[in-house]
């Protein structure tokens, strides 16, 4: 039965019948839809399986390792049955892994005027359509073995089901990871002379657990949906540094164990359900975290004596809360959406830090350690869409938003930030071929650990908070291209150009002197760039074979407010490529590949120092079968190129206006290792 309340284009494609379906394919229409038997080729177990395989579309895997503004901001690029999950600490992988294959009748792949008007923003969705009777499971379980050689195990499961007009379903997932990484790193002077050597690594060891669910039911003339999640992550690790002179004889040595906690939990609820001529959605959700760390270094010198050792424990507990309600209904021209969103976001860091070089702790007092945070923000919206004609849609979008930023404990002040952010979009479509142009503003999330001070013992630096910290904002504009071709062969290239202004970067806080660096803004800047999806069958030169490639290229551009010199932005990967060569031979019921993973240098413009940092270019292959039941089982060995980590710091007097007074360079090696799951449904 159709749900009145999801918009109208999304409600036709999840009431379609098969003969519909196909219908659905025509070039001349914003979606292109892989029935479920595309997908057979690849034996998959879940949703999420089937989403990674399909042409054209790149699942937003930003998650939780980036902050989002708001509800609207971290919705994805993904709907199931035409509707968002009502959360925004869950994944998207988290969810489409409740998602057995076997539920699934189709991925459509939306664009256009389909999804012109979404809250994402996103210019292509995927929309998982499940059976009229879903019901089913998943199950995973494997290990990881690294060069720790001691096996962890890993799994996930999911479950689903309905009763007549009632949907639910859970998941639980658990990973665990025991590792080391290890390198060396040449000390040297300005004149390239060879001061000392060091020897350092972190064995550590991950646990991530999480337990998620969803219940749906009709709830007066429409529908309600609960969800919820609570995790635990533990984190521990035992850093060393060894130092030894030119001579190679010992300098002095330094421990540093780490270890950390943290529980999150969350809680949503939506309600969606027709207002005369208007579909209403309104979405209540509550996100709590507690996270704990501490760290201690202890210093030895040459005869290994001890000389120093200093402790620190941080603590933070942190909540989001928003209510968003939208209304919508089609006009004569199109359809006109508006709504509003209420949030509050709190901080609460509190931080201890001693030092004790031989007569006790003496406690070290760091500015803004100890600050709590409460960001009070209001959105409104209104938006349109309007198809032009066959070819061309107009989509229009405008939103304000105020907040109040308040600050108490080591500062105590106040800000109120008010933005417009409007947006335009223009579609036209080129036979199966389609081409976006659009322009809108954008202000970006603050992370309010930001605001707080820490000190970071393996790296010898203050990690410094600044309440005087403002979002980052940006004019943007972007002509995207998608398109289709023989054989499921698709390519999506973005072309981009955004103007940005108050560039989040570091700079100097405290008295002179006794400066560190923190987040700030250092005035405007630019990022310009190409973004790619290419997937091509290579079944006439490798029968089974598939080439998918992804690439983000970007060069961005600012003032140095120290140097005066122009400069990419700190703390900012520049260009990303991700490369899969697959081959799936269905009668042998096997599966083999390669993929790449590689990064551009990540650099640091601080203070006195220049930090450039590169992650490893990753070559990982892999094989799978399915030959024994219903089981399929996978191997993959991570890292075969054993690709290392690169670090290259350099410090200067003063400051980096000064001269070059020495130099550290040097890799860790994480080794390779391996992975082995078996997978199911039931």
């Amino acid at each position: 039965m159709k749900n009145k309340t999801i918009p109208a284009a999304l409600a036709a494609l999840c009431s379609s019948t098969f003969s519909e379906a196909q219908t659905l394919t025509a070039p001349s229409t914003d979606r292109v839809v892989y029935q479920a038997t595309f997908y057979d080729s690849f034996t998959p177990r879940t949703a999420l399986d089937m989403i990674n395989q399909t042409p054209g579309f790149v699942l937003d895997t930003n998650g939780n390792d980036e902050e989002r503004r708001g509800f609207s901001g971290a919705v994805g690029n993904v709907l199931i049955d035409g509707q968002r999950l009502g959360a925004k600490s869950q994944s998207l992988q988290d969810v489409l892994g409740r998602v057995a294959a076997r539920e699934v009748l189709r991925i459509e792949v939306l664009r256009g005027s389909a999804v012109a008007g979404d809250a994402s923003g996103a210019a292509v969705l995927a929309n998982v359509v499940r059976t009229p009777s879903a019901g089913g499971g998943t199950w995973e379980a494997g290990f990881e073995l690294t060069n720790e050689d001691r096996p962890t195990p890993n799994g996930k499961f999911g479950w689903s089901g309905r009763r007549e007009a009632t949907e639910f379903s859970v998941g639980g997932n658990a990973f665990t990871h025991d590792h080391l990484s290890a390198g060396w790193f040449d000390i040297e002077d300005a004149d390239g002379n060879t001061l000392a050597r060091k020897n350092e690594g972190f064995p550590h060891k991950n646990g991530d657990y999480a337990l998620n669910g969803q219940v749906a039911f009709p709830a007066g003339d429409g529908r309600l949906t609960v969800t919820g999640q609570v995790s635990y992550f533990r984190h521990d690790e035992q850093f060393f540094q060894r130092e030894y002179a030119a001579s190679g004889a010992p300098n002095r040595r330094e421990e540093i164990p780490f270890g950390e906690r943290t529980r999150t939990g969350e809680a949503g609820v939506t309600w969606q359900a027709p207002v005369g001529a208007w579909d209403m959605n309104v979405t209540a959700l509550a996100t709590r975290k507690r996270n704990r760390w501490h760290a201690s270094a202890l210093e030895f010198d040459a005869l290994d004596e001890p000389q120093s050792e200093a402790f620190q424990h941080v603590g933070t507990n942190s909540g989001e809360s928003i209510v968003r309600g939208t209304f919508a209904r089609s006009v004569k021209l199109g359809r006109v959406e508006f709504g509003a969103e209420a949030a509050v976001n709190t901080l609460d860091g509190e931080q201890l830090l001693t030092i004790d070089t031989g007569d006790g702790p003496e406690p070290v007092v760091l500015p803004n350690a100890n600050l709590s945070v409460e960001e009070t923000r209001g959105e409104a919206f209104v938006s349109h869409v309007w198809r032009l004609d066959d070819s061309w849609s107009l989509e229009s979008r405008l939103t304000a938003e105020t907040s109040r930023l308040s600050f108490s404990g080591d500062t105590e002040q106040s800000v109120s930030l008010t933005y417009v952010k409007p947006r335009m979009q223009l579609t036209r479509r080129l036979g199966r071929h389609q081409l976006q142009m659009r322009a809108y503003r954008d202000v970006g999330q603050l992370d309010f650990n930001d605001f707080v001070t820490t000190a970071a013992f393996a790296n010898d630096i203050i990690e410094g908070g600044n309440p005087d910290l403002r979002p980052q904002t940006a004019w943007a504009v972007e002509v995207d291209g998608d398109l289709r071709f023989s054989e499921d062969s698709a390519l999506r290239l973005r072309l981009f150009r955004h103007f940005v202004r108050d560039v989040v970067d570091f700079v100097p806080v405290g008295e002179p002197g006794e400066q560190f660096d923190a987040p700030g803004n250092i005035g405007d800047g630019s990022i310009i760039g190409a973004e790619m999806s290419l997937r091509v069958p290579l079944t006439r030169v490798l029968p089974g074979g598939t080439l998918s490639v992804t690439g983000l290229w970007q060069d961005t551009e600012v003032e140095d407010p120290l140097t005066g010199v122009d400069r990419p932005f700190s703390d900012f990967k520049e260009n990303h490529v991700t490369a899969e060569l697959r081959q799936d031979l269905a009668a042998a019921r096997f599966a083999w590949g390669v993929t790449y993973d590689a990064f551009s240098m990540d650099t640091d413009f601080r203070l006195n120092e220049i930090n450039r940092f590169r992650e490893i270019h990753a070559l990982n292959l892999f094989a799978e079968t399915t030959w024994m039941a219903n089981l399929k089982m996978r191997v993959e060995l991570q890292s075969a190129l054993d690709s290392p980590e690169d670090r290259d710091r350099r410090f200067f007097d003063t400051d980096r206006n000064g001269a070059l007074s020495w130099r550290e360079t040097g890799s860790f090696h994480p080794g390779h290792w391996w992975m082995f799951t078996v997978s199911s449904n039931f």
